[in-house]
């Protein structure tokens, strides 16, 4: 081979290679890689909220991090007390990861119970020394929604009374509401707490009444009772959408719209209903499963840049955890220079000895 065209080819492989260097390698990892469900929210939106010691705590502050951010309230008898204990468990293991490549943060799904002093009570007793934070409602309910975080007040009211080992008669009704905006709530009743024979009209009124939401309606002698307006947001004039009533089949795991009635519908010990805005993007009806309604008690990871990338319900593991911040870690590339270079040298290497060689070949002639 012609040592010029040998002196290219040799150029050209070690220039490709080269490119290794600088790309990350988070596109090559599949979504089996974890364990959490893999998001794609997009970037988490910046706030600003008091931790457990009354100081500012802003989010942005922590990009460069690995961030887990649990949700929880202080007046959980048994999944938050867990979440925390498996937090603490996986910040002991990283040890000095926690100094400057992972932070661990709590929020408040609670915070008219939630203050200042709760959540350093909580802190201390849990042994938990990282932010818990907490915030006004309006300013918690832009937080849960950027994460996709359901809050169900009736529910934490009603679930922070029972002690942990009595949940007899702690069923629970749920009713969501998806608005024009592709916002969403979950309000929901004890099921205990509806009258005998209930229907769907008995659950939408006695669950928007219980979280404060106002309700616009109408009342017909053949069709009964139609929804027009949750919380200031009533339907149009002109029908360009209207309020849909949709049903939870859990058999098949799926919202259906119902062929009946909100008043012709009979309630189970557990039944799901949801109001929707016709033009809404009907996937974001959240999956009701046991999860979604036990304090919507999902944990998440943002990778260095803030972004959502996992999801972990209220049954992982603190390995399960560990692994997933470990992967999100190794996804900055800082494993992965090392191999990409050594291809280059090595590629550097016998393209030395080639040029080696030809001198020596030249100087016998």
């Amino acid at each position: 081979m012609n040592f010029h065209k040998l002196f290219i080819a040799l150029i050209l492989m070690a220039s490709g290679f080269t490119g290794c260097l600088g790309d990350s390698p988070a596109d090559d990892i599949a979504g089996d890689a974890y364990n959490g469900t893999p998001l794609a929210g997009g970037t988490a939106t910046d706030f600003t909220i008091v931790d457990q010691n009354g100081d500012n705590f802003t989010l942005s502050t922590l990009e460069g991090d690995v961030v887990v951010v649990s949700f929880i309230f202080t007046r959980c008898p048994d999944v938050c007390p867990l979440t925390t204990l498996k937090m603490r468990e996986v910040a002991n293991w990283l040890e000095g990861a926690m100094d400057d490549e992972v932070s661990f943060i709590s929020i408040s799904m609670d915070p008219e119970h939630d203050d200042v002093e709760e959540m350093a009570t909580y802190a201390q007793m849990h042994g938990a020394q990282w932010p818990h934070l907490t915030g006004d409602r309006e300013t918690l309910e832009n937080i849960w929604g950027d994460f996709g975080i359901l809050v169900d007040r009736a529910y934490i009211e009603s679930h922070a009374s029972m002690e942990m080992e009595s949940h007899e008669g702690s069923e629970m009704s749920h009713i969501s509401v998806l608005y024009p905006d592709n916002s969403s709530e979950l309000h929901g009743t004890m099921t205990n707490m509806l009258p005998e024979n209930a229907s769907g009209w008995n659950l939408t009124t006695m669950s928007f009444n219980s979280s404060n939401i106002s309700l616009n309606y109408t009342e017909h002698e053949q069709w009964g009772h139609g929804v027009t307006g949750i919380n200031g947001t009533d339907s149009p004039s002109d029908q360009s959408w209207w309020w849909s009533l949709y049903v939870w089949n859990s058999s098949n795991s799926s919202w259906e719209e119902s062929m009946v009635g909100i008043d012709e519908i009979e309630l189970n010990q557990t039944s799901y209903l949801a109001w929707a805005a016709s033009s809404a993007n009907l996937s974001l009806l959240p999956v009701m499963n046991e999860e979604t309604v036990v304090h919507s008690s999902y944990t998440i990871i943002l990778d260095d840049d803030l972004d959502l990338r996992l999801a972990l319900g209220s049954e992982w593991t603190a390995s399960e955890l560990e692994e997933d911040v470990n992967t999100l870690l190794d996804e900055r590339g800082d494993n992965y220079d090392t191999p990409a270079a050594g291809v280059v040298l090595s590629v550097i290497a016998v393209l030395g000895a080639a040029v080696v060689l030809f001198i020596r070949k030249k100087q016998r002639v």
